[in-house]
């Protein structure tokens, strides 16, 4: 904004509590139940953040949010022989609330210096793909426990638009105004690769089933993008390798044979990273490196309930 530093991030729980969310969740069967797709609905919050350091000072963050994402997720189970399995997912995200805010700081240990908020901050896509190949070691009295692993794939970019701002020009936080609503001021991308490993554990009793399951890995060859368009740079964030998780739970009442009634969580965080920045001037290409002078994070939280359909 009004250094020559960026950050980017994005911000955004459900709400502090948790937040419920009516899903609808439609599934096809084969006739020798070996094969299974299920399409459902949700709701989805989104948070990131990206830093911008030198050394063990942090010079700026830009925090973006983004509540209630449409989310419309796709699955496939194949049973393999030998009780081997193959589960693949695809997510997509769509709309949503969204905000960002971005603060520098001149001075280590005061209080921000810049700062603008950009209520219009808009979900560019939420894109969610994974594949998991595993085994079930244990089937017993409606008890199921299995180990897999898999790989997943997490791409999200958001824009923010106008909003207001400021600046310590001439003195601390004297400079304060309103971009054009139609100004594009700061557009961020995150991608994280994940290979990981995971365990999931179902129970049937009666009408009753419960299920959790926990990935675990680490997110390799990550990056962030972010475009500061009214300073025409471009700036690119390589990730250090840095943890993955993901747990996820879910409740199921079968009112008869074709239709379940559920509720459903889960949440999924990359935990803060440092990373290298290489910064591109748009108009002329000249770049800059920047050893360790960035970071990021990301996570995501859906909480659901509805209704599960087989025909």
């Amino acid at each position: 904004m009004g250094l020559q530093l960026r950050t980017a991030a994005a911000i955004g729980m459900l709400i502090a509590g948790g937040q419920c969310v009516l899903a609808a969740d439609m599934e096809a069967q084969s006739a020798d139940g070996t094969v299974s797709i299920s399409g459902s609905y949700g709701l989805t919050s989104l948070k990131a953040n990206e830093f911008v350091w030198e050394g063990s000072t942090k010079v700026s963050q830009l925090k973006w949010n983004s509540k209630y994402v449409s989310t419309f997720t796709g699955d496939l189970k194949l049973e393999l022989p030998k009780d081997w399995y193959l589960n693949a997912r695809a997510t997509i995200g769509l709309d949503g609330n969204g905000h960002m805010a971005d603060f520098d700081w001149m001075a280590a240990g005061q209080p921000w210096s810049h700062r603008s908020l950009h209520p219009d901050t808009r979900l560019n896509h939420y894109l969610v793909g994974g594949v998991e190949v595993g085994r079930e070691l244990l089937s017993h009295e409606g008890t199921d426990i299995s180990l897999g692993a898999g790989f997943k794939y997490t791409d999200v970019k958001w824009a923010a638009w106008g909003g207001s701002y400021v600046y310590s020009t001439s003195g601390f936080r004297d400079d304060r105004g309103n971009f054009p609503d139609d100004e594009k001021g700061i557009s961020y991308r995150q991608a994280w690769p994940v290979p990981y490993l995971g365990a999931n554990l179902s129970h049937t009793e009666g009408a009753w089933t419960f299920a959790g399951s926990l990935q675990a890995g680490v997110a390799v060859d990550a990056y962030g993008t972010d475009d500061h368009w009214m300073r025409d740079l471009r700036f690119y964030d390589y990730y250090f390798t840095k943890p993955a998780v993901s747990v996820s739970a879910s409740a199921e009442y079968a009112l008869r044979d074709s239709m379940l009634l559920f509720v459903s969580g889960s949440f999924d965080k990359m935990f803060s990273a440092r990373a290298d920045t290489r910064v591109v001037n748009k108009n002329n290409g000249r770049e800059s490196w920047f050893d360790d002078g960035a970071g990021g994070d990301f996570r995501a939280m859906t909480v659901s309930i509805g209704l599960k359909a087989a025909f």
